[in-house]
């Protein structure tokens, strides 16, 4: 006769059990639909090379587009629709610079996962990568 596994009572009481706050805070934030298709914009524009790339470099620096379109190897026309698409979902923010317009990634977007803040992205960069540069203090000529 084959042996029969049960489980311990405490597996039982457990699996019967009404769900906790934690389980229906979840679930009310599922039910969330416009949140959930917020998330899922996000990750659809981050799995993108090109954006993935605009993000690593703006986490490194503020800059104009047309620096960011030759660093990149893009035309001026594609750089800006995909800082358009990300402007939009709140990941970069743009400062006008006289006649230039400087973008400059959102850290408050990405929450606990911003690029300095992250150690995912500490991993996958290194340290140096995702460390803001300090300003350079001008010297006054006499």
């Amino acid at each position: 006769m084959p042996a029969t596994r049960t489980r311990p009572a405490r597996a039982r009481r457990r699996a019967t059990r009404a769900p906790g706050r934690a389980a229906e805070r979840v679930r009310r934030a599922l039910q969330d639909g416009a949140a959930v298709e917020r998330l899922s914009r996000t990750f659809r524009a981050l799995g993108d090379p090109t954006r993935s790339k605009m993000v690593l470099a703006l986490s490194l620096a503020e800059i104009c587009v047309s620096d960011l379109a030759h660093a990149l190897g893009a035309s001026l026309s594609a750089t800006s629709h995909q800082l358009r698409i990300l402007r939009d979902l709140g990941m970069v923010r743009v400062r006008r610079a006289g006649k230039s317009q400087l973008y400059a990634l959102n850290e408050e977007a990405f929450g606990f996962c911003a690029p300095r803040v992250c150690q995912a992205w500490r991993a996958a960069l290194g340290r140096e990568a995702v460390a803001r540069p300090r300003a350079r203090s001008r010297a006054r000529v006499p």
